[in-house]
């Protein structure tokens, strides 16, 4: 039967999500039956799709990036605590790729048809955000073979590197096609946009802001920064991100209506907490508390005023500061500290601060024009704004940044000028503080690319191997249903094979 090969060869269309944002969470539906939608029917439902991936499918990376270890009275596998894989474990590939297909249903449907332009030019926008995180966790996967259903249900591999050329091209299409749009024809997708409500001006700017990520994210391990900023050099006046790019199709506090994050590490609707056995990291409580940083407490709860964390792998867990913030578990919709704010909260698929920390190190490198200490600053802002959302979160966020330790390194401890390689590691160092929780992939994506920060590794007694795992494996499926082609990419090792952007880290 068909049904059971990969996503990538299925056509899903999220039929399930109505026009009425109520209905736009219902799951009465089976998704996996084939129809046809309307545009503004399929991009609802595929925006809610990817903010549910991105903001669910990555708890290991958590655990990977210090944020988050084990807790006490629970006893995670040992393929978590000794890096060893499997092909089973941690896999997002179906569900990318099952998404990935209302993006290309939107743009094939759209075709040629002047109305629609927006619509396509949103859904390639998108397909560039989702294909940018299969390479990212797989390297080489298939892309321009893939949707193509009974056509093709064994869809070659392309390398990564390639991939991501096509993807910055895609965005700079995307960029032009909205700029070009016929304004007298043009349809705005309106509410149906959850993520912008059609204001088109941010999707050209999140269209920027993600090409200066897959830009930067090949900087200096593939290309250069005069390479770099040859490609970025048109659309340039576009500027990028200021504010947060959030999904909300209406999320209410109802099982299955949640916001995505809150319902995988808050609470269900019964008040049962659903991350019970996911507590803070030393390494992460030690960062915040050391360096008198007010988000601690909107990361993790403070347990008699302290934060507390276990490291990763100990053999006896202490009671450890839980993530989120346990004193707004039940809490109204009004709530807005912390992490976890409360159930009906924004999803985030790109957060300011991420986008003011690229920019940072893009001026740095000389990739764009711009003040790299203002804008590391403005990230750091950002990030405490969005985690505090308090009246005083301006000043806390100066306050912090008045450290030594923490403002943007001009002089070294000797009074000598700082390296470049210094004012990076505080920029990506600054970035890691600022992703915790909802940013596990891209803290994780920093780590490999640029080694900061110096993430400790497992203390489990069973690591053999004393690495950070550079990559998850393809999943079983494909070696049962694309066997030739997912075996053309050769051994698969979780510590030696390296996503093509990522440098070489031997030890930690």
């Amino acid at each position: 039967m068909k049904r059971k090969y990969i996503a990538y060869s299925l056509f899903l269309i999220a039929s399930a999500f109505s026009s009425c944002k109520k209905d736009f969470l219902d799951q009465t539906n089976n998704p996996n039956q084939p129809t046809t939608g309307p545009a503004s029917v399929v991009l609802t439902g595929a925006l809610t799709t990817t903010a549910r991936n991105i903001n669910t499918g990555f708890t290991l990376e958590g655990y990977l990036m210090g944020y988050w270890s084990p807790a006490a009275g629970y006893a995670p596998g040992n393929s978590l605590l000794t890096y060893q894989f499997t092909t089973g474990d941690y896999q997002v590939f179906a569900p990318f790729y099952l998404n990935l297909a209302n993006y290309d249903y939107i743009i094939k449907q759209s075709g040629t048809d002047k109305s629609q332009v927006y619509f396509a030019a949103i859904a390639q926008i998108m397909e560039a955000y989702n294909f940018q995180a299969l390479v990212d966790n797989y390297n080489n996967v298939p892309y321009s073979e893939a949707f193509q259903g009974a056509k093709n249900l064994t869809p070659k591999y392309e390398n990564g590197k390639d991939i991501y050329a096509k993807l910055i091209t895609k965005l700079d299409d995307a960029i032009a096609a909205i700029k070009g749009a016929s304004t007298d024809v043009v349809v705005n997708p309106g509410s149906a946009d959850v993520m912008f409500g059609g204001d088109m001006t941010k999707w050209r700017k999140f269209a920027n802001s993600l090409k200066l990520r897959l830009v930067l994210r090949q900087v200096p391990n593939v290309i250069d920064a005069a390479a770099a900023k040859t490609l970025m050099a048109n659309n340039l006046s576009e500027g990028f991100l200021t504010t947060m790019a959030n999904v909300n199709p209406g999320y209410l506090n109802v099982d299955g209506k949640q916001n995505p994050f809150w319902e995988r590490y808050g609470e269900n609707q019964a008040g049962s907490n659903n991350a019970a056995n996911i507590t803070a990291n030393a390494f992460g409580t030690d960062f915040y508390s050391s360096n008198a940083d007010d988000r601690g407490a909107g990361f993790y709860t403070p347990i008699n005023g302290n934060l507390v964390g276990n490291d990763f792998g100990t053999l006896v867990p202490i009671t450890a500061s839980a993530i989120g913030r346990a004193d707004l578990y039940n809490a109204s919709a009004s709530n807005t500290f912390g992490l976890l704010k409360n159930p009906s909260m924004d999803a985030v698929v790109m957060s300011a601060a991420e986008s003011y920390f690229l920019q940072s190190e893009a001026a740095l490198r000389g990739v764009i024009t711009g003040d790299a200490a203002a804008l590391y600053n403005s990230g750091v802002t950002a990030s405490f704004e969005y985690v505090l959302k308090t009246a005083d979160a301006d000043a806390k966020a100066a306050k912090y940044l008045s450290q030594t330790g923490i403002a943007y390194p001009v002089l070294d401890a000797n009074g000598n000028p700082t390296t470049p390689a210094q004012k990076l590691q505080a920029i990506i160092t600054q970035k890691w503080a600022s992703l915790n929780g909802y940013g596990n992939l891209e803290a994780y994506n920093e780590y490999r690319r640029t080694g900061f920060p110096k993430v400790p590794v497992s203390i489990y007694t069973g690591v053999t191997v004393k690495n950070i795992p550079r990559r998850i494996l393809y999943p079983a499926s494909e070696y049962a249903q694309n066997a030739s082609n997912v075996q053309a990419q050769g051994s698969i090792n979780q510590f030696t094979s390296n996503i093509f952007w990522a440098q070489q880290v031997t030890s930690n």
